[in-house]
């Protein structure tokens, strides 16, 4: 609470593309909250410090001082204050608040439910991603579960328990992890009980200009063993070609053809994360500009 300048701002105006209102813009520790003062029920928008991306005032104009706050689901409130003080505490406040310093800042830190201890653990459950395998078909005579990600210990970013084909050995698993980005080998992502097709994924390959991996290729082997009614497997790497080509200098790259048996390589050139955020972006700015048309 020591971060808000202005607890609140009164007789703002909220323009939307379809309508503007008039209101008042609280600030507490962890939500901005515009409640409609010119309606019979209150109506109340609510937002999430951490979900705005940006804050950017505008000049003044005849009706006040603009401050338009950009969320990261793309939403775009734009309000305007009747007293520039208003607006510039307002943008002060929300930019301490929508970026914390500390982890204990967080808003799961401060939350406080009125429920039980016990009742919140459950909370933590919310996925049991056996129940959803389970759905899945899995396990089955060609699928498995498999422990050797517990605690996390190959690969920090896969969950604990993973699925991998039924001849996969905890060894070829360990073996391919570690000529995997990251740890992260091949596993399965989802299944079709009807046609035994899989879609697995994982990391790009260390392989460089010539490293091979036989765990890893013994891992592929089988888990285009495990899609019976398919005599190849198609590999799809997201990436541009060059792109991928550009990675074996830094001792990764991707699956070279003559190690593995009976795949098929797809690239689908996607862009690097530079190029889809300039995309991104620019769409961003469209919608921003037609925002402001049909405000005029």
């Amino acid at each position: 609470m020591e971060h808000i300048r202005l607890p609140k701002a009164e007789d703002v105006v909220w323009l939307c593309p379809r309508r503007s209102t008039v209101g008042t813009l609280y600030l507490t520790a962890t939500h901005s909250i515009f409640v409609e003062g010119e309606t019979q029920v209150r109506s109340e928008t609510w937002v999430l410090h951490s979900l705005v991306c940006r804050l950017e005032k505008q000049a003044n104009t005849s009706a006040g001082w603009p401050l338009l706050i950009h969320c990261k689901n793309f939403q775009v409130l734009h309000f305007v204050f009747p007293q520039e003080q208003d607006c510039v505490d307002i943008q002060a406040s929300l930019q301490r608040l929508s970026r914390p310093e500390q982890y204990e800042e967080l808003y799961c830190f401060s939350y406080k439910p009125n429920t039980d201890e016990e009742e919140r653990q459950e909370e933590w459950a919310f996925l049991n991603l056996k129940a959803e395998y389970r759905r899945l078909g899995i396990p089955n005579s060609l699928w498995k579960s498999s422990a050797v990600n517990h605690n996390y210990k190959v690969s920090d970013t896969y969950p604990s328990e993973l699925y991998v084909p039924e001849s996969a050995t905890p060894q070829v698993i360990v073996g391919s992890s570690k000529f995997r980005s990251r740890g992260r080998f091949p596993t399965l992502s989802y299944y079709c009980k009807d046609s035994h097709a899989a879609i697995c994924r994982s990391s790009q390959p260390l392989s460089g200009f010539s490293a091979r991996c036989l765990e890893d290729e013994q891992l592929l082997e089988a888990i285009r063993r495990s899609n019976p009614r398919s005599d190849f497997m198609y590999v799809v790497d997201t990436r541009p070609k060059l792109n991928a080509i550009a990675n074996r200098a830094a001792g990764k790259g991707y699956e070279n053809e003559d190690h593995y048996s009976n795949i098929k390589f797809q690239f689908i050139s996607i862009e690097n994360i530079h190029v889809m955020r300039n995309s991104q972006q620019k769409m961003l700015d469209g919608n921003d500009q037609l925002r402001a048309k049909s405000l005029i």
